[in-house]
């Protein structure tokens, strides 16, 4: 096995944060249905955020340390405790379903933290794996170390065996393995905790790669975030880098501040079927040469020079229907495209005197996409978005932008019923599962 060492400080693991011992307690039927529905709607919630949302809220939530587990977008009893225990923190309602106020605060937060570890991306020149490390913190002296580990031997088997010897000196805290995939094994060697793991492809050269973490025992309370991080960004065999081609916009990847590149194209604007073959969305028809929507080439048949609404027409796959307007409420959502995948965003309604706005963390390609209220009716379409978003480790920060309210957009579309007053709220997943075969990308041929 061959050690190519980098000299950068690091810290931690995540199986080595502890054990806590849980009385277990006698719940009624009626308390434990209620959890569940709670937990269900919480799920929904955060389920409908864009995945590189979740992903990144998640990894916020470790550099916090209120989450002790895999960054990988998906919601649990977990991720659930580590939203409250954030919220609760904030001094705002622990409800476990983050506003995108809170969202922009928790990611601003763990970018700080970041930062004054000076976090960043490195590779191993050798193999060509990558890892985040906190590079402020390197030294010659420095008592925590971080090695990337290769091995040209296909023994993985035996490899891991020979890591899980336990010594008078050296404790096994944890270890696993999935037979020729990958295999992770922490504990204790003198007076510095280790983590190691090691990641297996045959076809790969050399076939078997890893990094090892090793850091003061002492400083564990203090570096055990940074090293779950760390761990959470571990790549043994990156995907080779794609030529970008002309049109394509690069993606900003969650976590890293890097942009790779990205192979296909990005969408102009959102658009929502609202009947036969018409579909309305929000975009600069100067700039829209050759619009192509659901796969296939649209006609723009009209616009609205003023609010820039537009009515485009195909044989789209759905029929859609025209839509049930309601009046614009604080708790809104936005249903729009981040790139080739539909997003539902929870937005603040704001702005007035005729000039309605949404606080929503969404892409360019958002424009055009329906703002709905809480009850399912249509509030507004989001007006075109000029300007790319700020952000924060790669993922769309909240920001204001304009809306083309419900009185403008049923005047353009001269149909469409108000929806009934007092309708029972729905989620934001039962929003987006409802609409989401009536919602199109827009792209347009620049």
């Amino acid at each position: 096995m061959e050690r190519t060492a980098v000299g950068l400080a690091v810290a931690g693991a995540i199986w080595l944060l502890g054990t806590a011992v849980q009385a277990h307690s006698q719940t009624s039927p009626a308390a434990a249905s209620a959890a569940d529905l709670a937990l269900a709607s919480q799920k929904a919630a955060f389920l409908a955020l864009p995945e590189s949302t979740r992903k990144a809220a998640q990894d916020a939530l470790i550099w916090l340390g209120f989450y002790n587990g895999v960054a990988d977008g998906d919601f649990g009893k977990r991720t659930r405790d580590a939203i409250v225990a954030f919220q609760s923190s904030a001094k705002t309602a622990p409800d476990g379903a983050l506003t995108p106020v809170e969202l922009q605060t928790l990611l601003a937060a763990a970018q700080k933290a970041r930062d004054a570890v000076g976090f960043k991306t490195i590779s191993d020149p050798k193999t060509g794996a990558s890892i985040g490390a906190p590079v402020k913190l390197i030294g010659p002296r420095s008592a925590s170390k971080l090695d990337f580990l290769s091995s040209a031997n296909p023994g993985f088997d035996a490899l891991y065996a020979r890591l899980t010897v336990a010594t008078p000196t050296r404790k096994i805290a944890y270890k696993a393995i999935k037979p020729d995939a990958f295999f992770v094994v922490s504990g204790q060697e003198g007076a510095a905790n280790f983590y190691t793991r090691f990641e297996k492809n045959a076809a790969a050269s050399p076939p078997i790669r890893g990094f090892i973490f090793s850091y003061p025992t002492a400083e564990a309370a203090r570096l055990d975030r940074v090293a779950l991080a760390v761990a959470n960004s571990f790549q043994a065999f990156p995907e080779p880098a794609k030529s970008q081609p002309t049109g394509a916009v690069a993606a900003t990847a969650p976590g890293t501040g890097s942009s790779p590149s990205a192979s296909t194209p990005v969408p102009t604007a959102t658009a929502l079927i609202v009947a036969p073959g018409k579909a309305l969305t929000a975009l600069k028809a100067d700039d829209c040469a050759n619009p192509t929507a659901g796969g296939k080439p649209v006609r723009i048949e009209r616009v609205d020079s003023a609010t820039k609404l537009a009515l485009i027409v195909a044989d789209f796959d759905s029929n859609g229907q025209a839509p049930r307007f309601g009046a614009p409420d604080a708790d809104v959502l936005v249903l729009g495209y981040a790139g080739a995948r539909l997003a539902a965003s929870p937005a603040t309604f704001a702005g007035g005197d005729g000039r309605p706005a949404v606080v929503a963390a969404i892409e360019t390609s958002a424009g055009g996409g329906p703002v709905f209220d809480r009850s399912g009716a249509l509030v507004g379409l989001v007006a075109p978005i000029a300007e790319e978003p700020r952000r924060v480790a790669g993922v769309a920060l909240a920001a204001t932008h304009a809306v083309i309210g419900p009185d403008a957009v049923r005047a353009f579309l001269g149909a469409g019923e108000s929806a009934p007053e007092n309708a029972a709220p729905l989620s934001a997943g039962d929003i987006a599962a409802r609409e989401e075969r009536a919602l199109l990308a827009v792209y347009c041929e620049k």
